[in-house]
């Protein structure tokens, strides 16, 4: 809430001194998606999607006004009512973008305030559904990602081409967040299956060049991404008692990770209105939760007829090795006689391992109602190996070697 002031103020403060505040322009549009997800399975995956269906894992409704103060400041609230981002039983209205900006000519660009991070290519508007056909962004992918808004300063430099338009982004910020995890028979602090969410203070910076022709996006990043949590140790790890052969945390602790985040991705028009997307992105988490430490890509073929388009993609993702194989001991690390008792325990832990390993193949289409609206539809299937963080395991079970279909209904507009 702090932040959210420090921005309010901060445009306030804009506005005040700026000598043309009384010519001020001022737009004001919206956007929202009504979606519909309902899968095959009773358990349930990306929090919320199960055989009853819900409305939760794609629905979302937003406002947004942009100030044009004089021709070089400007400012942009943005806000947005969807799912808690720390809780799985209730909705939130938060601030996406708040920041002023400053164009002091065509090619600079500096923002500050609250903004959305340059990391993959509908990271910016993954919020927008009216502005992409996919039914659902690839989690594989777009889950990668410690964060995707900070609050914080943004400079980018355009070079502008005959055929190529060339942008180079370096930011930096801070936000708090929460790391959701996922206790198939108890979870942290509680005796019975359900999720808990870890506070954390997340700081990133990184430096993004993209490439822009009229028809294509390429794009590549490097970010480095702090976390810690306010009051205690980060970044233990899970060790074997070598005597009772119980799975425990490790003593100590770090202030804060150190995780870097590399992106690559790209979008081209081919001939016959053929395109073609494709998108990479790593994390390495060094911590208990070591899991997080994964690849996930994903390519994409779509193709305009008129008003509809349909599309298919496959995306992977996948922990390294190590991590998996560390789940697996975890997991499998069954006590008898008096040492029973710690067998809840056992997979509590495994669970925080969080490992993901898992493919989507997809397919659906878009279309177009109108010039700013889109209804789609979409079927994909859900293939985990060793496991996957993205399914809540049901109670005496676990998520990977699990196969479900995910069916997709959803409406988005803009205003």
């Amino acid at each position: 809430m702090n932040r959210l002031r420090m921005c309010a103020l901060l445009l306030g403060a804009l506005t005040f001194f700026t000598p043309a505040a009384r010519a001020i322009d001022f737009d004001v549009s919206g956007f929202g998606t009504a979606g519909f997800a309902l899968s095959d399975k009773s358990y349930h995956y990306q929090r919320f999607i199960d055989e009853d269906g819900t409305f939760n894992r794609d629905s979302i409704f937003g406002v947004q006004a942009d100030l044009k103060f004089t021709s070089q400041f400007g400012a942009t609230v943005q806000g947005k009512l969807a799912p808690s981002t720390a809780s799985d039983r209730r909705w939130d209205a938060t601030l996406s973008w708040a920041f002023v900006s400053w164009r002091p000519t065509d090619e600079w660009l500096v923002r500050a305030g609250k903004l959305r991070l340059p990391f993959m290519l509908n990271t910016e508007n993954a919020d927008v559904g009216a502005t992409y056909d996919f039914a659902r962004l690839p989690m594989e992918v777009y889950s990668i990602a410690p964060t995707t808004d900070v609050v914080g300063l943004s400079i980018s430099k355009t070079w502008l081409g005959d055929k190529i338009d060339w942008t180079l982004e370096g930011y930096t910020g801070r936000t708090e967040g929460h790391w959701r995890y996922y206790g198939r028979e108890i979870r942290d602090g509680g005796n019975s299956p359900g999720s808990w969410f870890l506070p954390i203070t997340i700081k990133s910076s990184g430096l993004v060049l993209t490439a822009r022709t009229i028809d294509d996006v390429f794009r590549i990043g490097m970010h480095e991404v702090e976390v810690a949590r306010v009051g205690t140790k980060t970044g233990t790890d899970i060790i074997r008692d070598p005597v009772l052969g119980v799975y425990r945390f490790a003593p100590g602790g770090v202030d804060k990770l150190i995780i870097p985040v590399y992106n690559l991705g790209a979008s081209v028009l081919l001939p016959y209105n053929i395109r073609v997307m494709s998108e990479y992105a790593s994390i390495r988490v060094n911590s208990a939760s070591e899991g997080l430490s994964r690849w996930g890509a994903y390519v994409a073929l779509s193709r305009q007829f008129g008003e509809w388009t349909p599309y298919i993609y496959y995306a992977r993702m996948k922990s390294t090795d190590a991590a998996l194989e560390h789940w697996k001991r975890i997991d499998g690390n069954v006590l008898s006689g008096m040492l029973a008792v710690f067998n809840p325990s056992q997979k509590l832990l495994a669970d925080i391992v969080m490992p993901m390993d898992q493919s989507t193949i997809a397919l659906g289409t878009s279309w177009r109602v109108r010039p700013n609206s889109l209804l789609k539809a979409e079927w994909s299937h859900v293939r985990t190996g060793v496991a996957s963080g993205l399914v809540d395991a049901p109670k005496g079970g676990n998520s990977g070697e699990q196969d479900l279909n995910v069916y997709s209904l959803s409406y988005s507009f803009t205003f």
